[in-house]
């Protein structure tokens, strides 16, 4: 009997995880809090709630396994109920790593991975000039980072309730990810890279194939199968690389079906989102091969009126159920074609549709 999977978590990524469970006869539930929006409304099993070792614990009682759509719920929360026997794919360690910056650094370390110099911020760590200030905890989707021109700029970090790290600011030539996937006996496997288009620390846009050598793709593989062993990983783990004069850098890790991989649902064998779903319920994992040159455009800020918009050949578009506003993913397109520009150019084409002007 395929195990039933609880969800924590309710926007996009829970949104997307559904409707491949539905194409898989997964039975999923959701817990969501009363902020969350995406998955309300469109799937039968919601539950609405906080992210307390009792809320989760009652909802837990109701499934066999629990997996992750954020970071978000407490560290000591999760190593509570891992040790009042409840299932967690990913894991408490898993979690709490991927849900700290130094750590994840440290751990890179551990690896020998080549990762831009840190250090943990306080008043006696040694400015270097320029450096990136990031929230060791919390950050997301540009929020949390800090550009450091001076060393008197990090003096309001120093003062703040946020831990940070600083690290050496890179001349940065591209941006890559890795999707790997770990089934529950251990074996890893990985999509090929993707291409990231990163503005204001927010993804815009994705790309497959990316303009890379087979031997840096192969790298990167390596690099993120390697932490994803490591981590004891379930499902699928996103690995994010800084490309810098032809080589690699380690960005950061998260545990969970990532932005990077929205493409797989129409270049690939098999979704990320299917992906995850199998492995965290024990099933064989699907081929993670691309089978078309693919771009997906992030949607962000103000959708127009969608009697507006006409659907166009090759596209597919993705909302999220979400209030629009600046900054915010309310959804992304996807286009196939026969090379990455002609799928940029027809992405970006429905994008200018769909997102109202600022």
């Amino acid at each position: 009997m395929t195990p039933r999977i609880g969800i924590i978590g309710g926007g996009q990524l829970a949104r997307m995880l559904f409707q491949a469970a539905v194409d898989i006869d997964i039975e999923v539930s959701f817990l969501v809090r009363e902020t969350d929006e995406g998955i309300r409304g469109l799937a039968a099993n919601v539950v609405v709630g906080d992210l307390g070792f009792e809320t989760i614990t009652q909802f837990a009682s109701g499934v066999d396994v629990l997996t992750f759509e954020h970071e978000l719920t407490p560290i000591e929360t999760l190593h509570k109920l891992a040790d009042a026997g409840v299932c967690l794919r990913p894991s408490a360690k898993t979690m709490e790593v991927a849900a700290n910056k130094l750590a994840q650094r440290e751990l890179f370390s551990r690896l020998k991975l080549p990762i831009p110099r840190f250090a943990k911020l306080n008043r006696d760590t040694a400015f270097v000039d320029p450096c990136i200030a990031k929230a060791i905890t919390g950050g997301y989707d540009g929020r949390g980072v800090r550009w450091i021109n001076e060393a008197q700029d990090l003096e309001p970090l120093v003062n703040d309730n946020v831990e940070w790290l600083i690290e050496d600011l890179l001349d940065v030539e591209d941006e890559l990810a890795v999707l790997t996937v770990s089934s529950i006996d251990g074996d890893v496997t990985t999509y090929p890279p993707v291409r990231t288009i990163q503005r204001d620390g927010i993804c815009v846009e994705v790309q497959w194939p990316p303009a890379t050598t087979a031997d840096l793709d192969e790298r990167a593989q390596a690099m993120a199968s390697a932490i994803a062993r490591e981590l004891g990983a379930v499902g699928v783990l996103a690995v994010e690389f800084f490309v810098v004069g032809g080589k690699l850098y380690v960005n950061e890790i998260a545990p969970r079906v990532h932005n990077s991989g929205h493409l797989t649902i129409e270049a690939a064998s098999t979704s990320q989102f299917e992906n995850h779903l199998r492995a965290v319920a024990g099933l064989p994992l699907g081929p993670t091969n691309f089978i078309t040159p693919a771009t997906m455009v992030n949607l962000i800020g103000n959708i127009n009126r969608l009697a507006d918009y006409q659907v166009a050949p090759n596209t597919r578009l993705h909302l999220y159920g979400k209030t629009g506003r600046k900054g915010r993913k309310v959804g992304h397109v996807t286009a196939t074609a026969a090379n990455v520009a002609a799928a940029s150019q027809l992405a970006h084409r429905v994008r200018e549709r769909i997102i109202a002007s600022d």
